[in-house]
Order: C-alpha cells, then structure tokens, then sequence
C-alpha cells in the first residue's frame, strides 16, 4: 500500500478510524511446508450476511469471493514498474494456486486522454486483457477496479500522472467505465467492477453518492446484471457506511477497507505527513478492540442494508515486526469471517506483501496467518 504513498500521507491526514456474521468461509487447509509451494485450500462456504437487497446471483458470488488478495502496486503504479515491481506471470500461477479471489488495481486514469471522451490507450487495456484472462482462465474471481485516480479527489498527482482540466474529471471517469464495461462484457461472470478505490476528499458525502449511479450506468448499457463492487467515502471507511446511498440496483455488493489501529498497521512508512515510529507492537486489547468496533459496524449495517460486503483491503507495512504482523493478519482474518465477510489482504509482492520477489518464496509466517 505503500505507493499507496502519497495515498497513505493523505489517509493520515483524513485520519480515518476505519464487518457481518457467522462464518463465510470454514475449513481451509493448506498442505504446505515451510518454503514448499503453497497447496489449493479446501472449503465450506456458508452464506453472506445478508443478501436481502441483492440477486440470488450475487448473492453467491459474493459468498464465493471468499479469501483473496491484492497484486498492489503494478498496475495502479503510474507507470508499471514505476514503484518497483511488475506483474509477472509468475504472479498470477502463485495467486491463483491458493486464494479466492484477486483484486487488480488499475490506474485507468494514467492511460486515457485527457478530455472528456478518456479514450483508452489500447496497448495498455491490452495489457490488463493478459493479466484479466489469465486469472479467469485459473479459475479464480477477479475484482478490477479503477484506482489513484488521484485529481478525481483532490489529491496531488504522483510523478509521471498526468493532469487533466478539473471540468472533464467527473466526466472521464463514466466514459472511462463505459469503454471497460464494453470491453469485458462477455467475460465470465467471475469478474467483478468496482467503481473506484476509496472515494475521500472531494467525493466524500452527496458529491459520490451523485456520481456513483452515472458511473453504474455506464456499466449497466452492457453488463447489466454482473457484480459491481460500491464503497463509502473517507477511503471506504466502515464508519462512513450510514451516509452512502446506493443507487437502486440488485447487484450491488459494498466493499469496505480497514487499516485500524492505524498507528500500528502503517508504523515505519515514511511517506507520512507525521510517521509513526516503530515499535508498535500487536494486539492488545484496545487494537483488538478497534478491529472488531469496525468489523462489527459494517455486520450491523448489512444486516440492515441487506448488501453483502468485501473487506478489499488490510495489512501492514514491512518494516513492522513479524510475529505483530502475523499476529494482526491472523486476527483480522478470523474477525472479518467469523462475520462472514469476504477478504482480500493488500497486498502480494510489495511493501505490505506476503510474498517475496527477493526470496523468490512467501513469507511463510505471513501465508500461514492468512490460509491455515
């Protein structure tokens, strides 16, 4: 999450205080040793939470979306690469070997003309074709989304994004999600659109929940019944549930993100306005109690709502000591499906990742937290 950096400088200054029933998924084994290849897990999948306000469709996907994981930072880089790791094939059979699901984030917005009509530079759709079909062709659901679109909230650019007249930004982004939605129309239902990465700063409030139902519009001209992925603003803070309003449509699964205890996921990372210093350790009671304050919020609001939820990210920096971070990884792993909420752990071969490009092997501690 870390190039995430800029992204993680702007969520400390929102400074956000970042959930549904019984288990999603039960059972999964691993039959891995320490340094071998990680085997398929096994499971029981029981239903969401609740799915009043969604499509029996949906419904299961979003029961199936299960246990996943971010490949962070590549494609949502400015440029891949750019942030120092490229999505290699390799990625895609080790993802694919063990989790669920796969959220790719993308940064569409990088790759697009800059007026209103964000025509899609081809090489680079092309590009996210290989790595959509791919996955899809292992058998696992894949959450593409539209990510560090960073004008769009009124956040700095990074290097290398280019900017764009503050007039067209709304507009780029429907006609951006028009050109998507067309292109992956008759892929497998097991891709799933979500409309954008942690909605804050100028989108937060009435200015998304505006802008939310064009954008699923352009989507629904060509795919009208596949699972789209909605989440609040303040970076889809669990706590800012109560203020989203859906627009009027039964394949609307929420996605939610939970970084809590901030102070300790994000320690060491010093791309911060005011970094935390190491030394934080994991969990005592108050962490766990923050983590589960969250969680359960998020249950409360879908067994009111009746939308099914997807916890897109959590995690926490490299430099946090092990044993806490397999410790917090665990925990939230076990909190989120004890309430029956799908995950995906931000994130695979970067700064927060269980696996290392180094090494060429998984942070084994770390995969265990997650899987066994």
């Amino acid at each position: 999450m870390t190039h995430e950096r800029p992204r993680a400088r702007s969520r400390l200054l929102h400074q956000m205080t970042r959930s549904l029933r019984p288990p999603l998924l039960l059972a999964i084994s691993l039959a891995a040793t320490a340094g071998a290849a990680a085997q398929p897990p096994r499971r029981t999948a029981v239903p969401p939470p609740s799915c009043s306000a969604v499509t029996q469709q949906t419904c299961s996907t979003a029961q199936a979306l299960g246990r996943g994981i971010n490949l962070g930072n590549m494609l949502e880089a400015p440029r891949e690469g750019d942030w120092g790791v490229k999505l290699e094939p390799v990625y895609i059979d080790q993802v694919a070997g063990v989790f669920d699901t796969v959220r790719v984030p993308v940064r569409w917005s990088n790759h697009a003309a800059l007026t209103a009509d964000a025509r899609l530079d081809e090489a680079f759709a092309k590009r996210v074709d290989q790595v959509v079909d791919a996955l899809l062709a292992k058998g696992v659901h894949v959450i593409i989304n539209m990510h560090h679109y960073n004008q769009l909230s009124g956040n700095p650019l990074h290097p290398n994004e280019k900017e764009v007249d503050p007039a067209v930004m709304d507009t780029r982004l429907v006609n951006m999600w028009r050109q998507i939605a067309q292109r992956y129309r008759d892929r497998s239902p097991r891709l799933l659109f979500e409309l954008l990465n942690e909605p804050h700063g100028r989108l937060n409030g009435e200015a998304w929940n505006t802008l939310a139902p064009k954008v699923l519009a352009a989507v629904r001209a060509t795919n009208p019944t596949r699972a789209v992925l909605i989440g609040p603003g303040e970076w889809n803070s669990v706590h800012e549930l109560k203020k989203l309003r859906l627009p009027p449509d039964r394949n609307i699964i929420v996605s939610i993100h939970n970084y809590d205890p901030f102070d300790f996921t994000h320690q060491g990372v010093q791309h911060l306005a005011k970094p935390f210093p190491l030394g934080t350790t994991c969990c005592d009671a108050r962490q766990r109690k923050a983590i589960t304050d969250a969680l359960e919020t998020a249950r409360q609001w879908s067994a009111a709502n009746g939308h099914p939820l997807h916890l897109g990210e959590f995690g926490t920096y490299e430099k946090v000591d092990l044993p806490s971070r397999v410790a917090y990884t665990r925990f939230v792993r076990d909190e989120a499906e004890r309430r029956g909420i799908p995950w995906t752990f931000w994130e695979f071969a970067s700064e927060f990742g269980v696996w290392s490009p180094k090494t060429g092997e998984w942070v084994e501690p770390l995969r265990r937290a997650l899987l066994d």
